[in-house]
C-alpha cells in the first residue's frame, strides 16, 4: 500500500512540477509512515527530500533503519537541485523501494547503483504495474520531446456514444468511472471537442479518486484563426509541449475522434470502453476510419464493462471497420 500511496501523492505534483516528472515518496519505520511528500516546483525539493525532511521533523531526526518508497528512481546527478541519492545515503534509510527506473539518460540506473554502492538495498516495486502505466507518458516525453496523448471513447454494446438527441448518456458503470477519474488524475490536461463542450459542458474533474484536476481544454474551430484541423491539432500539442506537459487525455466525441483517426501520429494510445448497455438508436462514433496501425495491447474488465487498450505504431494506414458490438473487428 505504501507504493500506491506514493503514487497518489505523485498525482498532486503534476500541476506544478513540469517539465520534471511527478514523483511521490513515503518514509516508513517499523511499519508506520513517518513522512511523505511529492515533487515541488522546478528548482525546489524533489519528493524524496520532502518526505525525508517531513520524517525528520516527525521522528526527532532519527531515520536509522527506515525504508523509503518512491515512485521513480532517485536522481544521482546535480541539476537544479543536488542529487537525491546523497540525502538518502546520509539519512540512515536502509532500504529503498522504487516504482520505475528513470529513462532520463542522466539517471537511468545510476541512482540505484549509487545507493547499492552505499550499502542501501534497492527493490523494484511496481504496485501491480501501476507505476509503469503512470510513467509511460514520461518515458515517451524523454524520447520524443512531445506529450503522450491518450484518446478515450466509451460506447454502448451496439456502438453508440450518446442518445438519439446527442445528449450526454451514462454508458459505463461505477468501476469504469473510477478508472477514468484515476486516468484524469495522471494527466496534465483533458481535451474535448467544441461540440461536446457545447452539448454537455463536462466537468472533466477528479472526483472519485485522490488527485489534482487536469487543465480543461476545448478544441474548437472558434479557438483558431484558420488553418486545417491537422495544423491546429499539432499547434495545440506543440503549445502544450512548450508548457512542459507530459500526458494529455482526449475524451472525444464523434467529430473529434474521426478527425484524429485521419491525422498520422495524433495520439499514442486508444482506450475503447464498451458497456453491456444497448440503446438501439443514438449517436455513433462512426469508426469507419479507425487507424489500421493500432495494436491491441491489453484487455480487461471494469465491472461489467470491457476496456481495450490499443497502441499506435509509426506505420500509419487507414482501414474500414465498424465499432465493437456491431461486428467483429
Amino acid at each position: 500500500m505504501s507504493m500506491l500511496h506514493a503514487l497518489e501523492l505523485a498525482t498532486n505534483a503534476i500541476k506544478n512540477c513540469r517539465p520534471n516528472p511527478a514523483v511521490g515518496a513515503v518514509v516508513m519505520k517499523n511499519g508506520i509512515a513517518i513522512g511523505e511528500g511529492f515533487t515541488k516546483e522546478v528548482g525546489k525539493d524533489h519528493a524524496e527530500i520532502v518526505a525525508i525532511k517531513n520524517a525528520i521533523a516527525n521522528n526527532g531526526g532519527n531515520l536509522e533503519g527506515s525504508e523509503l518508497f518512491v515512485t521513480l528512481e532517485p536522481c544521482s546527478h546535480f541539476g537544479r537541485t543536488p542529487p537525491c541519492t546523497d540525502t538518502i545515503i546520509k539519512s540512515g534509510i536502509k532500504k529503498v523501494f522504487y516504482g520505475f527506473l528513470d529513462p532520463n539518460p542522466q539517471v537511468e540506473g545510476k541512482g540505484i547503483a549509487k545507493l547499492n554502492e552505499a550499502g542501501i538495498e534497492t527493490i523494484l516495486k511496481t504496485a501491480n504495474g501501476k507505476t509503469s502505466d503512470f510513467y509511460e507518458s514520461y518515458s515517451w516525453c524523454v524520447k520524443n520531446k512531445t506529450p503522450f496523448v491518450t484518446l478515450k471513447i466509451a460506447q454502448t454494446a451496439d456502438g453508440f456514444i450518446a442518445g438519439a438527441d446527442k445528449k450526454r448518456l451514462k454508458i459505463t458503470g461505477e468501476e469504469s468511472q473510477i478508472k477514468l477519474h484515476e486516468l484524469r488524475s495522471w494527466c496534465d490536461a483533458v481535451i474535448v471537442g467544441g461540440g461536446t463542450f457545447r452539448t454537455d459542458n463536462p466537468q472533466l474533474t477528479v472526483r472519485k479518486v485522490r488527485g489534482a484536476n487536469p487543465q480543461k481544454i476545448i478544441f474548437s474551430r472558434e479557438n483558431f484563426n484558420g488553418g486545417t484541423f491537422a495544423e491546429n491539432w499539432h499547434a495545440l500539442i506543440n503549445s502544450l509541449a512548450q508548457k512542459g506537459m507530459h500526458h494529455i487525455l482526449v475524451e472525444a466525441g464523434a467529430n473529434l475522434s474521426q478527425n484524429l483517426f485521419l491525422i498520422p501520429n495524433s495520439f499514442q494510445k486508444f482506450l475503447l470502453w464498451t458497456s453491456p448497455l444497448r440503446i438501439e438508436n443514438g449517436l455513433s462514433w462512426n469508426s469507419t476510419l479507425l487507424p489500421h496501425n493500432l495494436t491491441l495491447t491489453k484487455t480487461y474488465s471494469q465491472g461489467n464493462d470491457l476496456c481495450e487498450e490499443f497502441s499506435t505504431s509509426l506505420d500509419y494506414r487507414v482501414s474500414r471497420v465498424v465499432a465493437r458490438g456491431q461486428a467483429t473487428r
